[in-house]
């Protein structure tokens, strides 16, 4: 080698070794001996197959240098070196070399990064602390929903596992990183977060099973008052005995229709119209008032004509995705997490914009929403927890996604692929 060329590599603080195609070592700077912490001379002569056997610890090195020897391909990598039972990380970066324009063998460049390795352990030990500090954050809110609404908290857990299955899914299949991130934690965490604006909904509104709710006590009570006076008027009013008989019979028939119609899954227009007749009916109160059988609101609410909550209720319960997105903007999402606000917030807008809270269609709804809406409704219709409907079977729930798909409303391929995919089984 040059003499001027070997003292400038001497001189390096990098460790260079130059090995031919059989492995054998022709040269190595000062820095490569004290950084492999073998004596130079030794090193130099000797073979990379020689000194792997002396260093039986250390075999991802040597055989990160034989692999670059045997492909004679250049290599860039990041490797432990145990030295007197301390570790240290090396760069080794290895260049061909060439001589009257043939490749003759190798340049190796030895760096020590082990301070470069600890800083970025350090950063990533910090990193998934901060993500078991939000996955702990996430446990405490999901507890305290579950705490107000046994039933969302099992939602929410449904659909985490359906979404990890799907998701595992599209891996298997090589297709994940085609629509989303390969880090699938991100898009999980925002399903964990989708529905968080659910407490701050009234749990009355939230959790009513039945059209009048806890007010079918009021309802019945003020019916049992009204019977009772009408028993005493009958017995204290000979004339008025038959008048209050028939009124009683009137008030004992539309108590029955109350009761039936507080819980019945749809109303149709005859119930409806006997409803209404029912709220014509009066009662007399302990001291003597007459009152109608039913308020304004009571037969507003019994008048729900499928499901349990009025428009008001129901404005009332979409709210929680408005609450989702304030409570979600108090933290702060970056990198992969950026998005997860949105993600979350979004789960009931639909393709065609007459989705809430914003109306946003097409292009605006990204991948991880579509799916995150289509889990949703999925679990929504086949739930069998639910207080106010009783559960769909799954080709029936996919029956009615599959006509929202054609209504413009959801994505027929995320639908389609979520469906071939199996992860919407239920695990016995």
């Amino acid at each position: 080698m040059d003499k001027l060329y070997e003292i400038m590599i001497n001189s390096m603080s990098e460790g260079v070794i130059v090995t031919r195609f059989d492995g054998m070592i022709t040269f190595c700077n000062e820095a490569a001996a004290q950084a492999l912490e073998f004596p130079r001379e030794r090193l130099t002569g000797s073979s990379i197959a020689e000194l792997m056997l002396g260093f039986e610890e250390n075999d991802a090195f040597f055989e990160l240098i034989l692999d670059a020897i045997y492909t004679k391909e250049k290599v860039s990598k990041n490797v432990p070196f145990f030295t007197n039972e301390n570790m240290k990380y090396l760069r080794v970066t290895s260049s061909l070399m060439t001589e009257n324009g043939e490749n003759t063998g190798l340049i190796i460049v030895i760096n020590d990064v082990s301070e470069e390795v600890g800083l970025f352990i350090t950063t990533k030990r910090l990193a998934n602390q901060v993500l078991n500090l939000m996955d702990s954050f996430v446990e405490v809110m999901v507890t305290e929903i579950e705490e107000r609404s046994t039933y969302n908290a099992n939602h929410t857990k449904s659909m985490v596992r359906y979404a990890t299955k799907y998701l595992e899914h599209l891996r298997e299949e090589g297709k994940l990183t085609d629509v989303t991130n390969d880090d699938i934690h991100p898009l999980l965490m925002s399903i964990w977060l989708h529905d968080i604006g659910k407490l701050l909904v009234p749990p009355e509104v939230l959790d009513k099973g039945t059209r009048l709710g806890s007010g079918l006590k009021d309802v019945l009570h003020r019916i049992e008052i009204g019977r009772l006076m009408l028993r005493l008027k009958a017995a204290s009013s000979p004339d008025e005995k038959g008048s209050a008989e028939a009124l009683m019979r009137r008030i004992d028939a539309a108590r029955e229709l109350i009761i039936s119609c507080n819980s019945a899954g749809f109303l149709d227009e005859d119930n409806l119209a006997l409803l209404r007749d029912a709220a014509k009916l009066t009662c007399l109160t302990s001291d003597g008032e007459t009152v109608p059988l039913l308020t304004e609101k009571e037969l507003e609410q019994l008048s729900v004509v499928r499901g349990t909550l009025t428009a008001d209720e129901r404005k009332i319960v979409e709210s929680h995705v408005t609450y989702t997105s304030k409570l979600l903007s108090k933290m702060e999402f970056r990198g992969n997490y950026r998005s997860v606000p949105l993600w979350a917030a979004g789960h009931h807008e639909l393709l065609d914009g007459s989705g809430y809270p914003d109306r946003l269609s097409g292009d605006s709804i990204p991948w991880e929403t579509r799916l995150l809406t289509i889990i949703d409704v999925y679990d929504a219709l086949t739930a069998d927890d639910r207080p106010y409907k009783p559960p769909l079977p799954p080709e029936k729930a996919f029956a009615i996604l599959r006509d929202m798909a054609s209504q413009g409303k959801i994505d027929t391929s995320i639908l389609e692929s979520f469906y071939a995919s199996g992860a919407w089984k239920r695990e016995k």
